[in-house]
């Protein structure tokens, strides 16, 4: 059974976490930890070992890591604002990358990503997206391109993710974070990014804006944000960004179609939610909504979100060891990480329609 052996760098929780999903496959070896918050690092050696990983090697230096580590690939789980530094040192250093979402920090580093995957033909570059496996966006994937939904006229999905107002804490909001700077409207891509994979479309032009509530009373920046895109084929997508309001965690999706449309409940949080449809080859359905049974977790998995984070795992692998095709390559992270950059700069402009270029 050949296997691919990962080292990891970030793993304060998510780099930690993805990994310890994999931990015990046959195909998968974790080689070592890299992470220059030595608390962190510790941590995860600790978290590892609890798993049953005994001989793992730990850097608080990536070059060092790259340079001395016996490894195939490596999971890049920074800050979102170095993700490109990291996974162009990684590919320099011949190791296939799966690397964490926003892909780019910037414009300018979208061809700079590009032409870094570009001059190494030989490695697989992957976004980790997971919530392009979750099982109902899976469904509704087929359901497009079975053409249930003709052509798709608008779309919209939101993230809803807050604490209760009354326990933010002054010191926390005053850290270097990039949360604590970057607009919310760049972190889009667990919205526009599972839309996008289903209607296989990409961005042309967007209009931002931000609302003026301030929720949480420490906050330097806005903490909401919607955008309104048009995309190559024509759709108008709507996404909603909502870090500061009375709100739980959930997501929330929804494609209409010239024969046919699709939503999640907006009742049941996401976690727990069936998506509802009407398609114009069922009869009845205009009238009554089909229930489509597919949750998060499609077969029952367990695990974080829904067991999406180790079937994007096992997916990369399974890419890299057999040499398959990456459906979430280097253009389609760029696809649904731009957007959100140009967003954010028209949202500081009050809503000027933006085009966004293509890289």
């Amino acid at each position: 059974m050949k296997k691919l052996r990962f080292g990891v760098v970030g793993v304060s929780s998510r780099g930690r976490d993805v990994m310890g999903e994999v931990i015990g496959r046959e195909c998968f070896e974790l080689c070592a930890v890299c992470d220059k918050d030595k608390n962190a690092l510790e941590g995860a050696i600790q978290f590892f070992k609890e798993k049953g990983v005994s001989d793992l090697s730990a850097y608080s230096d990536y070059d060092e890591m790259l340079k001395n580590a016996d490894i195939d690939a490596v999971f890049v789980s920074t800050d979102a604002v170095c993700h490109v530094p990291f996974a162009v040192k990684a590919l320099e250093a011949g190791k296939h990358v799966l690397s964490e979402i926003p892909a780019i920090n910037t414009a300018e580093e979208a061809s700079v990503l590009k032409d870094a995957v570009k001059k190494h033909p030989h490695l697989k570059y992957m976004i980790a997206e997971n919530c392009c496996y979750w099982g109902f966006i899976q469904a509704w994937k087929t359901f497009a391109e079975q053409g249930k939904f003709g052509e798709a006229v608008y779309a919209e999905s939101e993230y809803l993710h807050a604490k209760d107002f009354r326990a933010y804490r002054k010191e926390e909001c005053e850290t270097e974070h990039w949360r604590n700077y970057l607009s919310p409207i760049r972190y889009l891509t667990h919205n526009l990014g599972p839309l996008l994979y289903i209607l296989e479309d990409e961005c042309v032009s967007v209009s931002a804006m931000l609302p003026d509530a301030k929720y949480n009373p420490y906050a330097k920046i806005p903490k909401n944000a919607v955008a309104i895109f048009k995309t190559k084929k024509g759709t108008v997508i709507r996404i909603l960004i909502s870090f500061g309001s009375f709100v739980n965690l959930d997501h929330k999706f929804r494609i209409l179609g010239t024969r046919g449309t699709i939503e999640t409940d907006n009742i049941k949080n996401v976690k727990e939610a069936h998506s509802f449809a009407r398609f114009s080859d069922i009869e009845g359905s205009r009238e009554k909504k089909i229930e489509i049974p597919i949750k998060v977790s499609s077969y029952g998995e367990n695990g974080i979100h829904g067991g999406a984070d180790r079937k994007m795992v096992l997916d990369f692998i399974d890419i890299v060891l057999n040499n398959k095709k990456v459906v979430l390559d280097v253009d389609f992270a760029i696809n649904i990480s731009l957007p959100g950059i140009v967003a954010a700069e028209s949202a500081q402009k009050g809503g000027e329609l933006m085009q966004i270029p293509k890289i």
